[in-house]
């Protein structure tokens, strides 16, 4: 029997949404709500019970969506992050037992983690105001630190593979350590976490089915298509230092390279085997290995 009857997902039109969505699914215990902004065009499964709200989030209107649930599952963008402040006060104002954070990345607790970004402080101090609510009784939490989506990242060119371009970037020389985990086992994760509600209850949880490094991650996209890439270098440092400065000036383009350096050269709370501990075999995750999760990567592109 589930712990959590009705659950509100918000984002299940998105990427990884979909893929929570697909998950709960599975398990009939649940009564499912998806939250769509007024402006979405996606087409959501019209079996299941869909609130519209505004795009600017009124907290009103979230309150309101709210009541009666036992579980928000928040997948929203990694941009839009800040706008959690509400949905927490929403959800705590409809009396839901617990809000699922939108985190899904490294460890936003660290603080180096948070001084490189905007979008990593953002998450931190989110994830500090859901623990303060949490001490305090007022909610439960969770959340959910993942490392890199290599399928995902592929497709969007991020953390050095450029693979339309067979063009591989190192940051350095690319044997910083960082987590990865497969955006399936990630939302199996979530919902298996679910299941154990005293032992996940206000914490940050930490999935990873392996560490790696650029060097690993370069020579298991070549061996497994067959090709040579060009390969570049970029100097962290100067980077770093470059778009801080960008960042300060509004350019989105240097926080999406900051939070690429974040994750790759691990030393910001990417390698998530040193953050804390894995959660992984305590859920029932299937174990995934390097070449397998490549090979689907690239499958899915088209390129092998």
């Amino acid at each position: 029997m589930a712990q959590f009857k009705n659950v509100l997902i918000i984002g299940a039109s998105g990427f990884f949404g979909n893929l929570v969505l697909e998950a709960l699914q599975k398990d009939s215990d649940y009564t499912l709500t998806l939250l769509q902004r007024t402006s979405s065009k996606t087409r959501l499964p019209e079996h299941l019970n869909i609130l519209t709200i505004a795009d600017s989030y009124p907290i009103e209107e979230l309150t309101s969506a709210f009541e009666g649930q036992d579980l928000i599952i928040n997948c929203i963008t990694t941009l839009s992050v800040k706008d959690q402040y509400r949905m927490v006060d929403a959800a705590i104002a409809a009396g839901v037992r617990r809000y699922v954070a939108s985190e899904y990345g490294l460890n936003n607790m660290n603080p180096k983690a948070q001084a490189l970004n905007n979008v990593f402080a953002d998450k931190g101090k989110v994830q500090s105001y859901l623990r303060a609510k949490g001490d305090e009784g007022q909610i439960e939490w969770m959340s959910i630190s993942c490392g890199i989506w290599i399928k995902w990242g592929m497709a969007h060119d991020f953390v050095g593979m450029h693979v339309r371009e067979r063009r591989f970037v190192f940051w350095d020389d690319g044997e910083g350590l960082f987590s990865c985990t497969t955006e399936e086992n990630t939302a199996a994760g979530l919902v298996s976490a679910l299941k154990v509600p005293e032992e996940t209850k206000n914490k940050n949880l930490f999935l990873s089915d392996f560490a790696i490094n650029q060097r690993q991650l370069f020579d298991a996209i070549e061996r497994i298509q067959g090709i040579k890439y060009q390969i570049e270098t970029i100097d962290s440092e100067k980077l770093i230092a470059e778009k801080k400065e960008a960042e300060k000036q509004g350019d989105g383009s240097a926080t999406m390279a900051l939070i690429e350096t974040g994750f790759v050269t691990g030393k910001f709370g990417g390698h998530l085997e040193k953050e804390g501990v894995i959660m992984n075999q305590k859920l029932g995750l299937p174990e995934r290995i390097l070449d397998e999760v490549v090979a689907d990567a690239l499958k899915s592109l088209g390129v092998l």
